[in-house]
């Protein structure tokens, strides 16, 4: 039998010299990649903290502004239902920022910032409840300070991933890394979505004092318009905020026109021009006086007055108008105009509120003091707060929209009705003052300064007792100062 020989095969492989090659390769590489992806990992782990913060910001912001209409509710109607609203939510009630040292700035939105890396932040004075769940967030809110008007000053929350990280409304020594490779960049969170939360149409804030909006909302117009088109944008007056106006229904008169519109969810309204000879439906009438109304006014704000005109002056360029220029017609309601955009502003004002604060001798607040508004049979009832102030709304026009439905006063140009006012000291103090005021309509100021959100004066008389004295620090003679002696 014949056998059949086997050539033998290489067997190839891997020397110890490659392998080692190949392992030192390997090690090289995770060197450099390991710490990179680990870099965007933690990356994306603080970046998912702070915008988890701003939801936090933004739902304590909310809470904020409900707690401080329940107390202002209780202060006007004499109830006490809601008085303590504040103080239990927030715990002290400061305007004192607590110092924040150290840090990197993560985001800033207006004059708070978003802070990472901070060593031992100082406590504020309440661990708030509820904020991380209400905001649809995972993580804690340790700390929490809020002022008299349910205003978040500084907030500290720590993600489920450990990440620590510092609001504050105030400045700080902290290091601006924004702009860096290193920054950290926060889209603000979507109203309504899971982790942003929502604030409320602006009655805080704003400022809590008179309505204007905190946090979230859109400032500014982004609109453009064509050489036949002009844009009406509205914005607060005080904040620049333009989320209160936003996607509304407005009502425009021009001449025989009459159209509805609703704005964008900047506030703004982009209508085209129409000849005079030859009005188009759902256009603006070129040298035709035209006004706007709003079909509900939003909360916290005064209407558009009736008497606020629009006057467009066109050119006529062939079978068509052009816009030439724009003019807010012959009244004092403040708009801004810029010709290059081809947009109006008109601001609006906060409700106007009639502000009494009271002081000892030594200018320190004192809370708990009492004031009687009598008009006739009508009485409101206030109680100064831990800052020694109190405010009731006063409506300068008849749809001016308070946000509530408690009590207020009004002012007008003539037959304003007349109060009579009396404060009734604190315990351990002397000196209740009385006097009858009435509120005169003060027309709005062709360039409004920005601390001027009421537009009305006090005109004081009758018997008084007491030491008192009238302050501009909200608009023109607007707050009742009343100083108290000790017992």
């Amino acid at each position: 039998m014949t056998g059949l020989k086997r050539t033998p095969r290489s067997r190839g492989g891997f020397t110890l010299v490659e392998l080692i090659v190949v392992l030192v390769i390997l090690g090289v590489l995770a060197a450099f990649a390991v710490p990179a992806l680990t870099g965007y990992i933690d990356s994306a782990k603080e970046k998912q903290a702070v915008s988890e913060t701003q939801a936090c910001v933004m739902t304590a912001t909310r809470q904020g502004a409900q707690n401080y209409a329940l107390v202002q509710n209780a202060s006007i109607t004499g109830k006490s239902d809601g008085a303590d609203a504040l103080t239990s939510w927030a715990g002290t009630l400061t305007n004192e920022v607590p110092t924040v040292t150290g840090g990197d700035v993560a985001l800033t939105e207006g004059s708070g910032q978003y802070l990472l890396h901070v060593n031992n932040p100082p406590a504020g004075n309440i661990t708030p409840a509820g904020i991380s769940s209400d905001a649809g967030v995972k993580g804690t809110v340790q700390w929490m300070t809020c002022n008299a008007s349910g205003q978040v000053l500084y907030l500290v929350y720590t993600s489920v991933d450990g990440i620590q990280v510092v609001y504050t409304n105030a400045g700080t020594t902290a290091s601006v890394n924004i702009g860096s490779d290193e920054a950290v960049v926060v889209p603000t969170p979507k109203p309504g979505s899971s982790s942003g939360g929502t604030t409320g149409g602006g009655e805080t804030g704003g400022g809590s004092t008179g309505g204007g909006i905190s946090g979230g909302g859109t400032t500014g117009s982004t609109a453009t318009a064509n050489e036949k088109q002009f844009i009406i944008h509205l914005q607060d007056i005080e904040t620049k905020n333009s989320a209160p106006f936003a996607n509304r229904k407005y009502h425009i008169q021009s001449g025989d026109n009459s159209i509805d519109v609703t704005s964008n969810e900047n506030g703004d309204i982009l209508l085209d021009i129409s000849p005079k000879e030859h009005p188009r439906a759902n256009t603006v009438i070129g040298d035709t006086e035209t006004t706007i109304t709003e079909a509900e006014v939003p909360d916290g704000y005064q209407v558009i007055p009736s008497d606020t005109k629009i006057y467009i002056n066109v050119c006529n360029n062939g079978d068509d108008y052009y816009l030439n220029s724009m003019q807010n017609g012959i009244n004092n309601y403040p708009f801004t105009i810029d010709m290059t955009k081809r947009r109006l502003t008109i601001m609006r004002f906060p409700v106007a509120k009639l502000k009494l604060r009271v002081t000892g001798p030594d200018e320190n607040p004192l809370s708990g003091a009492t004031f009687a508004i009598k008009n006739g049979s009508d009485t409101v009832q206030l109680t100064s707060d831990s800052n020694g102030e109190c405010s009731v709304p006063v409506k300068l026009h008849d749809k001016d929209n308070i946000g509530y439905s408690g009590a207020f006063l009004t002012a007008s140009d003539q037959n304003s009705p007349t109060y009579v006012i009396k404060e009734t000291p604190p315990a351990g103090y002397k000196g209740s003052f009385t006097c009858s005021f009435n509120l005169y309509y003060k027309p709005y100021p062709a360039t409004p300064t920005p601390h001027n959100t009421t537009w009305f004066r006090i005109d004081d008389f009758g018997f008084k007792q007491g030491t008192y004295s009238l302050e501009r620090t909200v608009g023109d003679n607007d707050t009742f100062h009343v100083t108290n002696k000790k017992l």
